[in-house]
């Protein structure tokens, strides 16, 4: 009991740092939480915990080992997510910043696209794999540890997400102009061009 505890500990750790450092889920909050606040990000960042459980629970199952029998798979995993995030830099860096915008024109990653998004998203693979190899007891134990493991990574990730949407909210009244808001954007997408190398390699 007390080595899995100390497992779990070492899990939060990990776990904790795969939530707060940048990447396209924290940048894409950041840029939601400055452009629409922290009330319509909210299905943003359920949708992330949504995918995340998903994701982790069918790696639990098996899925994880496909990569390994089909290595093409990874491949076209890295292609998916390139596009997709060449597709979200561009989404962000064209958000209506003009004052009298039609609020139709500005809607925020919605729960199911967030959730779809973790699917091919190479950092919450690279997390969840990693979680459910490192961070689990063999044995009759495996079980009781990869739960616990889903549990710490939605604890964790939850309120780490939330980080991110307070941070762009409190700079919103910072983003008072017309140029102001399109250097945001236009910086924010930048990052996530910037973070295709480094979660792909």
């Amino acid at each position: 009991m007390d080595s899995l505890l100390t497992l779990m500990v070492s899990a939060a750790i990990f776990c904790a740092t795969m939530t707060m450092t940048p990447g396209p889920n924290n940048i894409l909050l950041a840029t939601s939480g400055a452009n629409f606040g922290v009330k319509q990000t909210l299905p943003h960042i359920i949708g992330i915990r949504v995918g995340q459980t998903m994701l982790h629970v069918a790696i639990l199952l098996g899925l994880g080992g496909l990569f390994q029998s089909w290595p093409l798979l990874h491949s076209v995993l890295k292609v998916a997510s390139v596009i997709y995030l060449l597709f979200l830099a561009y989404r962000v860096m064209t958000l209506p910043v003009e004052n009298g915008y039609d609020v139709l024109d500005r809607k925020p990653m919605s729960m199911k696209e967030a959730a779809l998004f973790q699917w091919i998203n190479p950092k919450s693979w690279m997390a969840t794999i990693t979680l459910c190899t490192a961070f689990t007891v063999s044995g009759d134990g495996y079980w009781a540890s990869a739960l616990l493991g889903l549990l710490v990574f939605n604890i964790v990730g939850f309120p780490a997400s939330f980080t991110w949407v307070v941070l762009g909210a409190a700079i919103k009244d910072k983003l008072n102009s017309t140029k102001r808001r399109r250097y945001f954007n236009w910086s924010m997408g930048g990052l996530l061009v910037v973070t295709i190398p480094l979660i792909t390699i």
